[in-house]
């Protein structure tokens, strides 16, 4: 013979089971440590500007954020402080920074960069497993990455911010200093 179960006993059941169930996902969720290339990192959100950002993602040891090397292609930013710190990211995520608003997905890990209107700016991707950046690049040409050289469009071409201003012909091409910014 079963007992029967009161109308009480049984919403108490079916809320904790359901309470349960969705205090269960956030804690599964925590666990996914932002990693490429094997090691976990961790990405930081820095406003330069009201429309400039400082994307970081730098290596983590025992728990910390190695720093960023000072070779003189970015300014000191002992002043600026993130104001977005992630080591883990388990689904998507928004935040405000500056006047721009940054979605970041997990899987693959993809930053997307919206102005105010909502217009996307940039989307950019991290290829988790080399490490590789892309972002788009649009039907225009590909200019910066540097000063000088015969090829001003840059598109499809491979960067390694190598300094060049004592490269081949200097005098004709000018030299190649890298400048980190993506507009």
């Amino acid at each position: 013979m079963t007992k029967s179960i009161s109308r009480r006993d049984a919403l108490q059941r079916f809320t904790a089971a359901g309470a349960g169930a969705l205090l269960a996902t956030p804690l599964i969720a925590q666990e996914t440590s932002l990693r490429v290339t094997g090691r976990a990192v961790e990405l930081a959100l820095t406003p330069i500007s009201t429309q400039t950002i400082r994307l970081t993602i730098a290596p983590l040891e025992n728990g910390k954020a190695q720093p960023v090397p000072m070779d003189g292609s970015l300014t000191l930013s002992n002043s600026l402080k993130p104001t977005t710190r992630l080591t883990t990211l388990a689904r998507e995520r928004s935040v405000r920074c500056g006047s721009l608003k940054v979605t970041l997905l997990p899987e693959p890990l993809t930053i997307r960069i919206a102005a105010s209107d909502g217009r996307l700016v940039q989307e950019l991707r991290v290829d988790q497993q080399t490490g590789a950046l892309s972002f788009l690049t649009g039907e225009n040409p590909i200019l910066g990455f540097g000063e000088g050289g015969p090829q001003f469009d840059r598109r499809g071409e491979t960067y390694t911010n190598r300094n060049g201003q004592g490269g081949y012909r200097l005098r004709t091409h000018g030299g190649r200093v890298p400048i980190q910014w993506l507009i």
